[in-house]
Protein backbone atom coordinates (compact mmCIF):
# COMPACT_ATOMS: atom_id res chain seq x y z
CA UNK A 1 0.00 0.00 0.00
CA UNK A 2 1.69 3.19 -0.99
CA UNK A 3 1.60 6.33 1.19
CA UNK A 4 2.60 9.77 1.53
CA UNK A 5 5.20 10.39 3.83
CA UNK A 6 4.74 13.04 6.49
CA UNK A 7 7.88 13.17 7.93
CA UNK A 8 9.91 15.50 9.32
CA UNK A 9 9.09 19.60 9.66
CA UNK A 10 11.14 22.07 7.80
CA UNK A 11 12.33 24.51 9.00
CA UNK A 12 10.02 27.12 8.25
CA UNK A 13 7.07 24.54 9.27
CA UNK A 14 8.94 24.29 12.48
CA UNK A 15 8.93 28.19 12.93
CA UNK A 16 5.22 28.24 12.51
CA UNK A 17 4.91 24.86 15.03
CA UNK A 18 6.71 27.00 18.13
CA UNK A 19 4.77 30.39 17.45
CA UNK A 20 1.32 28.54 18.32
CA UNK A 21 1.85 28.11 21.79
CA UNK A 22 -1.41 28.26 24.15
CA UNK A 23 -3.91 28.06 21.38
CA UNK A 24 -3.07 24.69 20.36
CA UNK A 25 -3.24 23.46 24.12
CA UNK A 26 -6.85 21.87 23.65
CA UNK A 27 -5.30 19.62 21.11
CA UNK A 28 -2.24 19.14 22.33
CA UNK A 29 -4.05 17.55 25.67
CA UNK A 30 -6.19 15.43 23.57
CA UNK A 31 -3.04 14.10 21.80
CA UNK A 32 -1.61 13.23 25.42
CA UNK A 33 -4.82 11.22 26.66
CA UNK A 34 -5.36 8.88 23.71
CA UNK A 35 -3.27 6.43 22.71
CA UNK A 36 -3.16 7.03 18.83
CA UNK A 37 -1.11 3.33 18.31
CA UNK A 38 -4.68 1.44 19.12
CA UNK A 39 -6.64 3.86 16.22
CA UNK A 40 -3.50 3.20 14.14
CA UNK A 41 -3.99 -0.87 14.63
CA UNK A 42 -7.96 -0.56 14.54
CA UNK A 43 -7.61 1.75 11.07
CA UNK A 44 -4.69 -0.53 9.55
CA UNK A 45 -7.09 -2.46 7.61
CA UNK A 46 -8.18 0.29 5.23
CA UNK A 47 -7.07 0.06 2.03
CA UNK A 48 -7.08 2.63 -0.47
CA UNK A 49 -7.25 2.08 -4.21
CA UNK A 50 -4.54 0.38 -6.05
CA UNK A 51 -4.97 3.21 -8.68
CA UNK A 52 -4.01 7.28 -8.44
CA UNK A 53 -2.30 9.22 -5.95
CA UNK A 54 -0.47 7.34 -2.90
CA UNK A 55 -3.10 7.32 0.06
CA UNK A 56 -2.58 9.61 3.26
CA UNK A 57 -1.84 7.47 6.25
CA UNK A 58 -5.54 6.26 7.29
CA UNK A 59 -4.87 7.38 11.15
CA UNK A 60 -3.87 11.29 9.36
CA UNK A 61 -7.20 11.11 7.70
CA UNK A 62 -8.95 9.97 11.13
CA UNK A 63 -7.15 12.59 13.01
CA UNK A 64 -8.48 15.00 10.20
CA UNK A 65 -12.15 13.74 10.87
CA UNK A 66 -11.82 14.27 13.98
CA UNK A 67 -11.23 18.17 13.71
CA UNK A 68 -13.80 18.20 11.25
CA UNK A 69 -16.49 17.18 13.66
CA UNK A 70 -14.78 18.88 17.03
CA UNK A 71 -15.02 22.12 15.04
CA UNK A 72 -17.99 22.06 12.84
CA UNK A 73 -16.16 22.40 9.50
CA UNK A 74 -17.83 21.70 6.07
CA UNK A 75 -15.65 19.18 3.77
CA UNK A 76 -14.29 22.59 2.14
CA UNK A 77 -13.44 24.15 5.35
CA UNK A 78 -12.14 20.99 6.51
CA UNK A 79 -9.81 21.54 3.30
CA UNK A 80 -9.12 25.39 3.60
CA UNK A 81 -8.70 24.86 7.77
CA UNK A 82 -5.46 22.10 6.40
CA UNK A 83 -4.14 23.91 3.78
CA UNK A 84 -3.92 26.70 5.75
CA UNK A 85 -2.30 25.63 9.08
CA UNK A 86 -0.01 22.58 9.76
CA UNK A 87 -2.45 21.27 12.37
Amino acid sequence: MAQKSVGQLGFGDAMVEESRGQREDRLGRIDGLLEWSRFEALLSGLYPSRRGEPAYPPLLMFKALLLQRWYGLSDPGLEEALDDRLS
